[in-house]
């Protein structure tokens, strides 16, 4: 399902279906420069439209590239862009550094084409296209143009000579950081996040949106938020209405059971926790009032903290009550969770997988990636 813009320049993609026949149809229409970055790329029937198309956009004479990273597309073969580079296409794999591959993630989704970009949830791979219901996992991407649309394409342009992820090029993106300027209050504006981002600003702004929220909704695929933001949802859910809808099911299961240890605590809160049945939820989205936050983020530490992201902060009522009907329709297909149901039914093991699933991935995980870091810089 594809929603027209009700702001020009924006229009919301629901699903994998729609939002990868917008992103064909851009790249079969660009004249001049295509820049596809994604963290997974895979090699079936999605991915076999994209190469088809790439290369023959390049064919034409287009600028063509390609930046997949190394962890997240590590299943394709060596061989699998030889076409597009032949074609005169280019790619890179993000950080191919095996020791660093674990730790430093590019997990951005973007789509630049001739002054229109796509930036989302979506990856490259079969299992995200459908309408999120009855086929493809739950996700969003939105279409934009102007100003923000010129940002994302310079944000790519820092991605692509950090690739190599060489001591050089690391110290090399950390100087070059941009200045954060302030956009006008009713203009998209680039989040970004990532050893070398300005990833204060897109915590600072993300808290302060949350805290004077009156009525927050969100799909988060993986739920483990930091310290501060988890306390600005906290303090939204107390002060008004706020509800985030998860997944039954999860393509990371120890995230699932990480996220699981919060629950009692944001319950007690009063945020509302619904768990979307359907289909794996994959969606990063977050709507606050009347301000939409949709990109690559995730409601984790590793994406607040650790990974490469990039988050639209679009202040927008249209495209705000849109992504909340959306969430009306998915509570019709979820399981809400109640605090005392909730904490009677658990057992003693999951109580204890969940612990040291949250020790993992909130306490030791970013621990390591900070001391790799250091041995960069």
């Amino acid at each position: 399902m594809t929603h027209e813009p009700q702001n020009p320049g924006t229009r919301l993609l629901v699903g994998g279906s729609a939002a990868y026949g917008r992103m064909w149809q851009l790249i079969a229409d660009a004249r001049e420069s295509i820049e596809l970055e994604t963290y997974i790329f895979k090699a079936g029937s999605v991915g076999e439209e994209f190469l088809r198309r790439l290369t023959a956009a390049a064919a034409r004479g287009v600028r063509v590239r390609v930046l997949v990273d190394a962890y997240g597309s590590g299943e394709l073969p060596d061989e699998y862009f030889d076409r597009l580079v032949a074609a005169g296409g280019d790619v890179r794999r993000f950080n191919p550094k095996r020791l660093l591959r674990l730790s430093f993630r590019n997990h951005r989704k973007l789509l630049c084409c001739d002054g229109v970009a796509i930036a989302g949830g979506l990856n490259i791979a079969d299992e995200y296209d459908g309408d999120g219901l009855e086929r493809g996992w739950r996700d969003f991407a939105v279409e934009v143009g102007g100003a923000v649309a010129i940002a994302l394409r310079q944000s790519f342009e820092r991605m692509w000579d950090l690739a190599p992820f060489g001591q050089a090029e690391v110290r090399a993106f950390w100087l070059g950081r941009p200045r954060v300027t302030s956009a006008a209050p009713d203009m998209p504006q680039l989040l970004l996040s990532g050893p070398g981002c300005p990833t204060a600003e897109l915590r600072r702004q993300l808290v302060a949106d949350l805290r004077r929220s009156r009525r927050f909704r969100g799909w988060a695929a993986y739920f483990l938020p930091s310290r501060r933001v988890g306390a600005a949802i906290r303090e939204a859910a107390r002060r008004g209405d706020a509800a985030i809808m998860l997944g039954t099911r999860s393509d990371v299961p120890l995230s699932l059971w990480a996220s699981e240890r919060l629950f009692t605590r944001y319950l007690g809160a009063g945020l509302r926790i619904h768990r979307y049945r359907p289909q794996i939820v994959h969606a990063k989205a977050l709507v606050a009032d009347d301000v939409v936050y949709i990109g690559s983020t995730n409601l984790d530490v590793r994406s607040l903290l650790i990974n490469y992201e990039l988050l639209l902060r679009i202040p927008s009522p249209p495209l705000a009550e849109e992504l909340r009907q959306e969430f009306a329709a998915d509570v019709s297909r979820a399981d809400s969770l109640d605090a005392r149901s909730w904490s009677a039914g658990r057992r003693w093991w999951q109580t204890l997988r969940s612990y040291f699933a949250h020790l993992l991935l909130a306490r030791v995980d970013p621990y390591v990636a900070a001391r790799k870091l250091s041995s960069l810089r």
